[in-house]
This record gives structure tokens, C-alpha cells and sequence, in this order.
């Protein structure tokens, strides 16, 4: 799964898996897991593959691996003296309005402090939950996928102001950012606020769209800052937040994402015996990963839907 999410950064984009795959019921993967587990592994594998994506390849090159991670430019090479810094988090945690679990909150502190302390100033956005129906394209914008918990969290935290802007919406979620967010960009500027923490980013109709709305989105959020960072390693979904707007702004890794990725050498190369848990409800975008793991670990422990289709 880490692999996959890192080649993403560092590749050409793909459509994220669950849409290649949403002509399958979960119920008919379950089925074809039981009759030839290890042969319908290899088919979503070997589709994977034809869209560009090499996960053996990842997982066998060290070379190449680490070839990569010098070139990745990490946000402690960045001038970050009176910039706006615009930080995609993965503060994903709000379920239904409320905040269960604050660890990926506070794991992205430490970026937050480097940026304020170098003298930027910090714009953030996330993703929260699944406010778009993929059948006719409507989001519903409402409060179980407002980042305001976060807000409100951060503010409780940090002893500063976050404001979130105001938005118009339609059925189709956020046609574009609202020009008030001048007035924000000047507070900021002149700290008497502490930072702007953007809408979900999922209510933003460019955000999964494709065509002129993505790259209007995404000429929208570069317009807001000087500099992007990257902070959110498990945002792996090529959305304008975590690809597109690296076509319009110089980009760079933060300190969480940059920690991440040097976790994957374990994958790369392994201490022995070597084992793996992968769990979860995504079973489509684990398959393939799964099987380049499974020729590299002594054990592989299953759990969440992913067992199930196995049993």
C-alpha cells in the first residue's frame, strides 16, 4: 500500500482504482476470491499494470527507489520567509461532525511549526470522508464533512485562529473558491489570523473532475499561495489537491510525508522474518499490492474486507 501511494507521487497519474473496478460487486469479488484467489489477484495485477503502474518493478528496484528519494525535494530546501504556504494534510478523522482519533492531526504539527517558525504562513486543506455520489455527480456540502472539528481542534491545539471561508454551493458541490478569501489572504498576511484552513477539498466540484474544472480548481489554489507542500502520504488519490497543483507551484515533500517514505525501505529491504498486516474496507486498491507483497514476506496477516474475500 505505501509503495503504491509513493509511486503515485512520482509517476504519471492514473484514475484512482475503485473507479476501474466499480463494474465489480463486492459480492462478485468475493465470489471469484473463493473460487481462484490467487488467479484474480493476478488479473487486477496485471490491470494495474497496463495503466502504467509496475508494482513488482517498485518493489524489486531498489536502486531506482532510492534514486528517487534524492530527487524528491523536501520542504526543509524550500525559502519559506513571508510565503504563503499552501499544506495538503490528510486530517481525514471527522466522522459524521465528530472527531474520533486526533493522531493525524497531531502528526502534521510538526510541518505546521516549521512553516510559522521560518516565517510562512500556512493555508490547509484536506480531504473528508465521501460527500460525492459517483452515480449522477452530486455533493452534498453539510456539516459530517466540515473540516470545522479540525478547525476547532487546531485552535484548542495551538492557541491561534484558523478561519474557514465562505463558500457558495449548488447541488454540485463548490463550483470555485469565493473571492472573500482576499480578505482572509490579507489578515494572513499581516498575522492577525493564524492560518486559512480551506472547505473539504471533495466539496470543490473541480477536485475529482476532470477537463477545464480541474484545471480551473487548480489555478484557483495556486493563486493562493507562493509555495505547496505535500503533507498527506495517505492521500494517494491523483485529485487537483494532491497532483494538479503541483503543475502551477514550486512543491515540496513536508516532514510527515518525507518520514513516510522512508518507512518504506522496510518494504524495499526487509529485515528477515518479514511479516505484513494489511487490513481495511478498500479491497480493490489493495489487490495489487498485495500481490507483489505476498512474494516478499515470510507471513501475510489478513483482516477487514480484505480477509473476508479470501476466507
Amino acid at each position: 500500500f505505501c509503495v503504491y501511494s509513493f509511486e503515485v507521487r512520482l509517476s504519471t497519474p492514473r484514475p484512482p482504482a475503485g473507479r476501474q473496478f466499480a463494474s465489480a460487486s463486492l459480492r462478485e469479488v468475493r465470489k471469484s476470491a473463493l473460487e481462484d484467489p490467487r488467479g484474480m489477484a493476478e488479473r487486477l495485477a496485471m490491470r494495474h499494470t497496463t495503466d502504467g503502474l509496475d508494482v513488482d518493478a517498485i518493489c524489486s528496484t531498489e536502486d531506482q527507489f532510492e534514486a528517487k528519494l534524492r530527487m524528491l525535494p523536501g520542504m526543509q530546501d524550500a525559502d519559506l520567509l513571508d510565503k504563503v504556504v499552501l499544506v495538503r494534510v490528510d486530517h481525514n478523522v471527522v466522522k459524521k461532525g465528530v472527531i474520533h482519533d486526533y493522531y493525524r492531526v497531531d502528526a502534521t504539527l510538526g510541518t505546521l511549526f516549521s512553516i510559522v517558525e521560518r516565517g510562512g504562513r500556512p493555508i490547509l486543506m484536506t480531504h473528508v470522508g465521501r460527500p460525492r455520489n459517483k452515480t449522477d455527480g452530486t455533493i452534498v456540502v453539510d456539516e459530517h464533512t466540515s473540516v470545522q472539528p479540525v478547525v476547532d481542534y487546531l485552535e484548542r491545539k495551538l492557541h491561534t485562529k484558523f478561519v474557514v471561508p465562505a463558500v457558495r454551493k449548488n447541488e454540485h458541490g463548490i463550483p470555485a473558491l469565493d473571492t472573500s478569501i482576499n480578505l482572509l489572504l490579507k489578515d494572513l498576511h499581516s498575522r492577525k489570523i493564524g492560518g486559512i484552513y480551506l472547505p473539504n477539498t471533495r466539496w470543490f466540484t473541480g477536485e475529482e473532475s476532470k477537463g477545464e474544472e480541474k484545471d480551473d480548481f487548480a489555478r484557483q489554489l495556486a493563486g493562493l499561495a507562493d509555495i505547496f507542500v505535500n503533507d498527506a502520504f495517505g492521500s494517494w488519490q491523483a485529485h487537483v489537491s494532491t497532483v494538479g497543483i503541483t503543475k502551477h507551484l514550486p512543491s515540496y515533500a513536508g516532514y510527515l510525508m518525507q518520514e513516510e517514505i522512508k518507512g518504506i525501505s522496510a518494504i524495499i529491504n526487509p529485515q528477515r522474518p518479514f511479516l505484513a498486516v494489511v487490513a481495511g474496507s478498500k479491497f480493490d486498491t489493495k489487490v495489487q499490492t498485495l500481490t507483489a507483497i505476498h512474494k516478499r514476506v515470510d507471513h501475510l496477516v489478513l483482516g477487514g474486507v480484505v480477509y473476508n474475500a479470501y476466507v
